[in-house]
């Protein structure tokens, strides 16, 4: 993989910039939820960031050839034709409302199209409030996140079978695969180990990378990790790789940091629950 090189801008100063980015991407969700057939695991809502053009996109649709996609640094929602742009519009200074209305215009899906029905973090944005074009910096440096974050799950799940398709969902916004550890077996029950990353949530205002086993292990029967992983155990527990530890790296060092990390956390999460 082609790392991008972290530490710009501070894993803590992305919050502002995150959760605009969040917002714009339940448009791209849009018309996977409004015009694809529903999908148990809800996956017609789910996006997809596309490394060779370096946006977050959606579902195709339109017999599929268009696709939404959201760029991050310029802020600007776009859909996709053949696999190039065929339409772009700039979000700021656009509400929610402005920019769906934008994009059903281009689906040709007026009064079809609808938000993905999530709960989403406190914003002005949820009440009308414009995009803003400010923090360009940070929405590029979350780009340099997203692209590597896919990558690095993608890696680290490789020599999954069982693993599902890395995917980002726009509940929370993040990156993620599942891997099933029994198959057959409902999901509920079935053991399972998430593999994702997360651009900052209420858990930490800062991207961070997390296994989580399912289900939860006893606090005793986790075993310790010292490859840059921790143990979160509060309201949910996993192992998580937080983004201030990786830009503590050397640049040329960050890929093979969190790639050590989350091999050592899914083994450990393994043991845990076969233990």
């Amino acid at each position: 993989m082609t790392w991008r090189p972290l530490g710009a801008v501070l894993p803590t100063q992305l919050a502002d910039a995150r959760l605009q980015l969040h917002f714009a991407a339940q448009l791209v969700s849009a018309p996977g939820t409004s015009l694809l057939p529903h999908q148990a695991d809800y996956g017609e809502t789910n996006l997809a960031w596309d490394s060779e053009l370096s946006v977050l996109a959606g579902r195709a649709v339109g017999g599929g050839s268009l696709v939404s996609a959201l760029v991050f640094e310029s802020l600007e929602l776009a859909v996709l034709k053949g696999g190039v742009e065929h339409a772009s519009h700039a979000l700021a200074g656009s509400s929610m409302g402005e920019g769906l209305d934008w994009l059903a215009e281009r689906l040709d899906a007026r009064d079809a199209l609808r938000l993905p029905e999530h709960e989403l973090p406190g914003h002005p944005l949820a009440h009308g409030a414009p995009f803003s074009e400010a923090d360009r910096n940070a929405r590029a440096e979350l780009a340099a996140w997203f692209a590597n974050a896919t990558e690095a799950v993608r890696g680290a799940i490789q020599r999954e079978p069982a693993a599902s398709p890395v995917r980002c969902w726009p509940h929370h916004f993040d990156i993620a695969s599942l891997i099933t550890l029994d198959p057959g077996v409902d999901a509920e029950d079935a053991r399972s180990i998430g593999v994702g990353f997360s651009p900052g949530d209420p858990s930490y205002a800062q991207p961070y990378f997390y296994i989580t086993p399912w289900p939860y292990p006893s606090p005793e029967s986790l075993p310790p990790l010292s490859s840059g992983a921790r143990w979160h155990r509060e309201g949910w527990t996993g192992a998580v790789v937080l983004g201030e530890a990786i830009i503590a790296q050397r640049h040329e060092r960050q890929a093979e940091f969190v790639a050590g990390a989350l091999r050592e956390a899914m083994d450990a999460s393994r043991a845990a629950l076969e233990g």
